[in-house]
């Protein structure tokens, strides 16, 4: 069936204030299978241009991620499949989804048979084939392509911590499978070993890497349906450019990875001399070990899949994504449904199991400064990595009770991922957190024998952490669990007691004010200079930077005026866990609440431009025209404007930062209004913040100014808003805060046309394990959390007829749209359980408790519903500003 893009009305802000009309694609995407729901699955979103997202069988937040590699490296390949290129090099068991960076693609799979031997030269000629679009496709946890070279079938599915593979060899003198455990798309190969068990009539082993992940350890085992006829084992020699093989009949080959050659690999022939024949391999992965007969690690793992065929496995993976995308049902536009299930699929991709069945894991130590902060000196470790297995235990009984998760791209998905799972999947998002309690609980002996301590999770993968990004990420999504109660319920369902769950619920606020105090804060970037001067400071190089991709920014130190913002939300987080587990009286809340403050020390009344958040040097001084570094005595050599991009915020400018306070955007309203009214005394409150959102929305990037050097990811542009990135994803919501959600609904449909549409290239930036994706779901139903932990979801613009939401417990939260069609994007009036609805937000026991909100919508904008003040968001700032009096001079 031919899609059409998704297209939305061009009848929006652009059409209102001037912005830019809607672009088309008309490139068509591979049309899914019919079954439920899943049918307007399409994962081939976002595998062209920068959507990083990658096309094969998984489950939801599945410990395996069955895909294809096309043997390539680069931007568009960090999922290790990127659409635009059609050759394949075989089929790896770990993927990330939509991530700026790479990793993993671990034990690559290959079919092949005598007739061709084409390959790809990259990672030590692999074997390859080149294939067609139209003999691939893709679903919830299924995926099947042809190798045109060599005459194969090659389909895919998975169990949660199993993969299956199903070839249909045709007939031929010599049909192999290679187990690759060599290649290294972008990390390095430390360590493999393959055994062949000829009794067992399967392959286990073991790959370990080093890369983004400095520590990553992948065993398994791999059982076949059909006799292994044959195994030769062989590693690649790079010097003599070749393939070198083992001992012949040897049934096992183990190496390190030397200069020379990359490590093992091994061809498993089956007999296909006389007919084709249909092979099929499963492979169960684990961190902790191998393990014997079913009893632990991967051969455990393995047990959750024992007597089932391919097709079972298949069912039971539809059966799990029907049972996870059928908690919204939608009705209306046919072609939005094929959007918003991928999207919402797209946010069950992160977050993956890492735990055995038996709830053990391997945990890797990595000191008080995770990778890079402290561990690593020019790509090098400074300090042994420690590592232990360690069980998911979290009432400390000695027993696993929860699943321990990872790979938490906290930076990015706070913002609507774990929003979206504390609606859909509270429990797991219960399991989450105690994922993260867990790493920050981590005690180990260093080389020196000190004794070291964890912390929570900044960017977390595979039991490392990775130091990617920035801020305290963590502190939101634990905040979300113990306000709303999710924390409690899994705990009273896991059967912990009542001093049990109170300690636990006190071990996480303790773990987040320890990494927020320089006293006790392990690795925590700049945390002792925001603690003692309210902001992080910068300053110049020394010397002009040689890297090119920072050479145009003078700054020393990365993104320092968005440490201080985001912390000081963090600490908004703090402060309410605080109040929540131990109440107002503790002096922890007021510490914290009058630190959630901190963002206007970055904002400055004075300078060329003003009113505007800046860096700030080690004297206090704004960074702004002719400022000279204290500490350098250099001058910043040119001027600083909004829309410049120079590394004082994070992959953003000025202007994507400026609306960045989601913790109290009532107070920014306030600050903004007294810096414009003393600039004019008859400004009213909120002028300057609505003539400031307007100008965002309308004022477009010169990316062809010499110091307007974008980075890649900001794409998806309306205006300064930036859709491909996660910084300004809340501000298209802002208007609601000063009575013109009109305008909002305007600015959401603007946003929509030009980040998602129905195709390959259909996801305007990287989904960051969905974090893109799951705005676009909160954006269907027509509503988001701009201040993603607080229970207020402030109403933007619905896109079906119907939106209908299990929220547990036998409820359903349901939203319907009379008339809503792509003209008509604008709320005429509102019904919230039969009664008058004209604010401009929902609670979360508004969605949770159950009940039906009704819009009636229409082509033009009905600028009196939701305008009056109390139908606004209510002001959620706490806490005073303790840095006033140390504001530089003209700066108040």
């Amino acid at each position: 069936m031919k899609q059409a893009p998704l297209l939305l009305a061009c009848t929006t802000l652009a059409g209102l204030m001037v912005i830019a009309g809607c672009e088309e694609d008309t490139q068509d995407p591979v049309s899914p299978p019919d079954a439920g729901v899943t049918r307007y699955v399409n994962p081939l979103i976002g595998t062209g241009n920068l959507g990083n997202t990658y096309p094969g069988a998984t489950t939801p937040h599945g410990m395996i991620q069955l895909s294809p590699n096309n043997g390539a490296v680069g931007w568009e390949y960090t999922s290790g499949y990127y659409y635009h290129d059609r050759r394949i090099a075989g089929f790896s068991h770990t993927h990330l989804s939509g991530a700026g960076a790479t990793d993993l693609n671990d034990i690559l799979v290959m079919p092949i048979n005598s007739r061709s031997d084409y390959k790809i030269e990259k990672g030590g000629n692999l074997e390859a084939s080149r294939y067609r679009h139209k003999d691939q496709q893709a679903t919830a946890g299924y995926y099947k392509m042809d190798l045109l070279d060599y005459g194969i079938k090659a389909e895919l599915t998975a169990g949660d911590r199993v993969g299956v593979h199903r070839y249909t060899f045709p007939r031929d003198e010599r049909s192999e499978i290679v187990i690759n455990l060599g290649v290294s798309f972008i990390d390095g190969t430390s360590e493999t070993e393959m055994k062949w068990d000829k009794e067992n009539n399967r392959i286990e082993g073991y790959r370990f890497s080093y890369g983004w992940a400095p520590s990553q350890k992948e065993f398994f085992v791999m059982e076949f349906n059909q006799p292994i006829k044959n195994i030769r084992f062989a590693y690649y020699d790079k010097e003599r450019d070749r393939y070198i093989d083992a001992r012949q009949s040897t049934t096992e080959m183990a190496n390190e990875a030397i200069d020379n050659y990359q490590p093992a690999r091994a061809y498993v022939e089956f007999d296909t001399s006389t007919t084709g024949l249909t092979v099929e391999a499963k492979v169960a992965l684990s961190s902790v070990e191998i393990g014997k007969e079913g009893k632990s690690g991967a051969s455990l793992n393995m047990t959750k899949v024992a007597g089932m065929t391919f097709d079972d496995v298949r069912q039971a993976a539809t059966r799990k994504w029907e049972n996870e995308l059928g908690k919204i049902r939608v009705s209306g536009d046919e072609e939005y449904k094929q959007t918003f299930y991928t999207a919402l699929y797209h946010a069950y991709l992160g977050q993956t199991i890492y735990s055995d069945l038996d709830g053990r894991y391997r945990q890797v130590h990595q000191g008080s400064g995770a990778n890079p902060d402290g561990n690593t000196q020019d790509g090098k470790l400074t300090e042994t990595l420690k590592e232990s297995v360690r069980t998911a235990d979290a009432n400390r009984d000695g027993k696993a009770d929860f699943t321990r998760y990872d790979t938490f791209s906290l930076w990015d998905t706070y913002r609507a991922v774990q929003p979206l799972s504390s609606i859909l999947e509270p429990d797991r998002l219960a399991d989450v957190v105690l994922s993260m309690l867990s790493y920050a609980e981590e005690e180990w002996i260093d080389d020196e024998g000190n004794m070291r301590k964890g912390r929570l999770p900044e960017w977390t993968l595979k039991g490392n952490e990775t130091g990617m990004m920035m801020g305290m990420h963590s502190t939101p999504v634990i905040h979300d669990v113990l306000s709303k109660g999710s924390l409690d319920k899994r705990m009273i369902d896991l059967g912990f007691n009542d001093a049990e769950r109170q300690q636990i619920k006190e071990r996480l606020v303790n773990a987040m004010v320890t990494d927020a105090r320089a006293s006790t804060s392990q690795g925590v970037a700049w945390i002792k200079e925001y603690e003692e001067q309210g902001y992080v400071p910068a300053q110049l190089h020394d010397q002009p930077p040689s890297d090119p991709w920072a050479a145009h920014s003078p700054f020393k130190d990365s993104w320092t005026a968005s440490y201080s913002l985001e912390y000081s939300m963090n600490d908004w987080a703090i402060a309410q866990s605080v109040k929540t587990v131990f109440g107002e009286d503790d002096p922890r809340y007021q510490e914290f609440a009058d630190r959630s403050n901190n963002w206007q020390a970055q904002f400055d009344f004075g300078g060329q431009y003003k009113g505007w958040f800046k860096a700030r040097d080690y004297a206090g001084n704004f960074i702004d025209t002719n400022w000279v570094d204290p500490k350098t005595g250099r001058e910043a050599g040119k001027n600083w404007r909004p829309e410049m991009f120079n590394w004082a915020f994070t992959e953003s400018n000025g202007w994507q930062y400026s609306f960045s306070v989601q913790h109290d955007i009532s107070g920014l309203i306030d600050l903004m209004t007294r810096f414009d009214q003393k600039q004019d005394p008859s400004a009213k409150r909120g002028d300057l913040f609505v003539r400031r959102l307007d100008e965002y929305w309308t004022t477009y990037p010169d990316r062809n100014a010499a110091d307007n050097q974008f980075p890649i990811f900001n794409t998806g542009n309306v205006g300064q808003h930036v859709q491909g990135n996660e910084p300004d994803i809340h501000v298209p919501y802002l208007y609601n805060y000063v009575g013109q959600p009109w305008k909002t609904q305007a600015v959401i449909v603007d946003t929509t046309n030009v980040c998602y549409k129905n195709t390959p290239d259909g996801i305007c930036g990287n989904d960051d394990f969905g974090t893109l994706s799951a705005w676009f779901v909160f954006r269907a139903l027509g509503f988001f959390p701009v201040n993603a932990s607080s229970g207020i979801y402030e109403i933007g613009t619905p896109m079906f007829e119907t939106a209908s939401i299990d929220v547990g417990n036998g409820k359903r939260f349901t939203v319907k749209a009379q008339n809503v069609s792509r003209d008509n994007i604008f709320i005429q009036s509102a019904r919230l359980n039969g009664s008058e609805f004209t604010r401009t937000y929902l609670t979360h026991d508004d969605i949770m408790n159950g009940g039906e909100l009704e819009f009636v919508m229409g082509d033009t904008p009905n600028k009196e519903w939701g305008a009056q003040p109390e139908d606004l968001p209510p002001a959620q700032g706490i806490g005073t500003f303790l840095h006033e009096s140390d504001m530089p001079e003209g700066s108040r």
